[in-house]
């Protein structure tokens, strides 16, 4: 278990967009554009190849496990890296836990992989969404089945466009949860929106020919001799 320590009084630093949702399709799914090696969680109990599997792709919707936990308290960092480009979000779409286990405050940053538990409330955050009660439900002792067929159980929270645009990395905070169980619960993460890939410009290089000798030969000064 990961010690989690830190200062308990938080700023609410709140984004407002004046863009109406536009709705979202499944083909602007980015997940597989993540770079789940970098993927990094703090405060959480879980390894963190399971923490990877927050980010599925469209064939394991519906599964539930591994069920991503907080570990010391219900706090829980999430920095999420694309692969070699940059993503325009549209919206995030959560399944998360139903109960006492479900998160209430989410607070989003871009290109901030900086943050930790120590820096994160003297930094304003992009975006603050507050996510409803709504997810998987059951109860820590329940048996939890490896998948449930339903699109009840996802909440899509709307981003604005404008403002999460050239996000070479996304940074989730969940501040909060509804319960006072201190534990936070996350089944799965998606992302949508356009992506980018980076390209380089291309490089120009110049090089010297051989030098030829010719265009360095040293002219012999031509002496005239005049006869009288």
């Amino acid at each position: 278990m990961s010690d989690h320590t830190h200062d308990h009084s938080h700023s609410h630093s709140h984004g407002h967009s004046h863009e109406p949702p536009a709705e979202t399709y499944s083909a602007q799914l980015v997940n597989l554009k993540i770079d789940t090696t970098q993927v990094v969680g703090l405060n959480v109990q879980n390894e963190p190849q399971e923490v990877a599997k927050l980010f599925k792709d469209s064939s394991l919707r519906y599964q539930l496990k591994p069920v991503i936990k907080s570990d010391a308290d219900e706090q829980l960092i999430l920095h999420i890296p694309f692969l070699n480009g940059s993503v325009k979000l549209h919206s995030m779409i959560l399944r998360t836990n139903g109960g006492s286990y479900c998160p209430r405050t989410i607070k989003l940053w871009k290109n901030a992989r900086h943050l930790d538990f120590d820096n994160i409330n003297e930094s304003s955050s992009a975006f603050t969404v507050t996510h409803p009660q709504v997810g998987v439900p059951y109860d820590e002792d329940d048996e939890i089945p490896d998948e449930l067929v339903t699109e009840s159980d996802f909440v899509e929270h709307h981003l604005p466009k404008h403002t999460f645009s050239g996000v070479r990395c996304l940074t989730i905070f969940i501040e909060n949860i509804y319960g006072d169980e201190e534990e936070c619960h996350l089944h799965s993460i998606e992302l949508r929106g356009e992506f980018t890939e980076l390209t380089r410009d291309p490089v120009i290089t110049l090089y010297e020919l051989a030098p030829n000798p010719a265009d360095h030969k040293v002219h012999d000064q031509v002496k005239y001799r005049v006869d009288y």
